[in-house]
């Protein structure tokens, strides 16, 4: 077992919760669990989900009495959409949360972490029902369709998709979606390139069914570390969630494929995906707010056992107009990365870094740099344009200067207005990596898409001659602490004087 750090132990609180179970018990404590009963998986987890989305600070719902399904098959929507419930499920102190406080502590973590790998126990609670050949059935479970236009029910959505690299033994845990095609067939959606994908090649290059398990349902960190992007060939999702929490993941052992296995989690199908069975999948409402994809054909998983906790919980993140909720969680992830890739990188004086959930992470990447040399913006803005955190459908990456907040559209935008000549400023990239579900490009020319680097930096050879700004951070922070309670004034209180001090 690998060692930890132990600045990095230091810095750490590992979670309190040992599976959803307990997760949804915190949650609860805290005032941020709604409980739905008898919402349709035709339509309504659907529409409450995409209600959930697009409403700050709303809480995790979970689904029960779902019509046609027993009492009990539940599922579970919005988990880490927001701050403090990312807090739970980091094991930080949720009354703490904040901008600051999770950006910090992802920062930290990511420069001293070192991989945990995961324990194999004899048994888990993933066992309690366990199904094989005619037993099952796919339809036992209230998979939603999630969107009107989808092609099927996509049971999973925050899904993980386990497979081992057939020549080095390397485990990927990916999220990639999966819409259930009959009782005992499962499809799975793979962009080209990402690391579920070359696995998936290497066996189909081999002349193999590639051995897969699915958990449609299992705690948010490991639905956290399965949608990272920017992760190295070789390391396991399971040994990153282990050491950013310090504790490691529990695992069973898959009885026909061997595949390692969430011990607590809620669903697990176990099969091969078969590339003599091509069939129809999707479409799904994707991450770009697009049925993006089209209905491809696909390789389909077969399924062969299903093992799943007595009343067992779907883990729903259903993609669509962003932000949705994986774009709220992700959006530190993200940042603390590319802002640790660019300092690997040798980029001096980066001050700040944010991927806006409402560009879906990945559409746009603000970086802000104290300029200490000609090109220091340019140089950023091509590093953040194609390290490993960004590199996947990427579109534009503004560079600002350090009195700009990043995480402030209209600061960026105000910069990007004011501080930019297009003729000077703007830089475009062509030929980067892509996907099918860019909604942008034409369909013949899926694969690669072009980036835009825009330099809202004032001018480095004569910024001390660029006019001085009428508002400033610092101007703008003394004017809130003397008269920000203003803006909380009724008019029943009377006048309001400056606060003291």
């Amino acid at each position: 077992m690998t060692a930890t750090h132990p600045a990095a132990a230091a810095s750490r609180s590992t979670p309190r919760w040992r599976d959803l179970r307990d997760w949804l018990r915190l949650v609860e404590e805290l005032g941020e669990l709604r409980y739905v009963e008898g919402a349709s998986w035709q339509e309504d987890i659907g529409a409450v989900t995409e209600l959930l989305d697009h409403t700050p600070n709303s809480p995790a719902v979970l689904f029960d009495a779902i019509p046609g399904y027993p009492r009990g098959y539940r599922v579970l929507s919005n988990a880490n959409a927001t701050r403090t419930r990312q807090a739970i499920t980091l094991g930080l102190d949720p009354a703490t949360a904040s901008h600051e406080t999770l950006l910090a502590w992802w920062r930290r973590t990511l420069r001293q972490l070192e991989p945990l790998p995961p324990v194999e126990v004899p048994d888990g609670p993933v066992f309690e029902v366990v199904q094989r050949g005619d037993e099952v059935d796919l339809y036992q479970f209230p998979a939603p369709v999630w969107h009107p236009g989808d092609g099927g029910r996509f049971i999973g959505t925050a899904s993980l998709n386990i497979l081992r690299d057939p020549d080095t033994g390397w485990v990927n845990v990916g999220t990639y979606r999966n819409m259930i095609q009959d009782r005992n067939h499962l499809g799975v959606w793979i962009s080209p390139g990402k690391h579920g994908r070359l696995i998936r090649d290497r066996w189909q290059e081999r002349g193999e069914r590639a051995p897969i398990c699915v958990s449609v349902g299992h705690d948010p960190l490991l639905f956290m570390a399965a949608c990272l992007e920017g992760l190295p060939p070789g390391l396991s999702e399971y040994e990153w969630a282990g050491g950013a929490v310090g504790r490691p993941v529990e695992v069973v052992r898959a009885p026909i494929t061997g595949l390692p296995i969430p011990a607590h989690a809620e669903i697990v199908l176990e099969g091969y995906i078969d590339f003599a069975d091509m069939r129809v999948e999707g479409p799904y409402g994707e991450f770009t707010g697009y049925y993006a994809s089209g209905a491809p054909t696909l390789p389909t998983i077969e399924v062969q056992a299903v093992y799943h906790r007595r009343d067992p919980i779907i883990l729903g993140c259903p993609q669509g107009k962003p932000p949705h909720e994986d774009n709220q969680f992700l959006a530190y992830l993200r940042t603390a990365l590319i802002w640790e890739h660019l300092e690997r990188a040798g980029v001096p004086d980066v001050v700040g870094v944010w991927s806006p959930p409402l560009a879906a992470n990945r559409f746009c990447t603000i970086v802000a740099i104290r300029q200490r040399y000609p090109g220091h913006a340019r140089q950023v803005g091509v590093l953040a344009a194609n390290v490993g955190a960004t590199a996947y459908m990427s579109r534009y990456i503004i560079v600002v200067d350090d009195d700009v907040d990043v995480t402030n559209m209209d600061d960026v935008l105000f910069a990007v207005f004011t501080r930019s000549d297009p003729e000077r400023s703007i830089e475009i990239l062509r030929r980067c990596w892509s996907g099918p579900l860019d909604p942008a490009i034409p369909p013949e020319r899926h694969g690669f898409n072009s980036r835009v680097i825009i330099d809202a930096c004032r001018p480095f050879e004569w910024r001390e001659r660029f006019p001085p700004a009428i508002v400033t951070p610092s101007r703008s922070a003394a004017i809130r602490r003397r008269w920000g309670h203003l803006l909380a004034a009724r008019p029943e209180d009377g006048p309001v004087r400056p606060a003291e001090g």
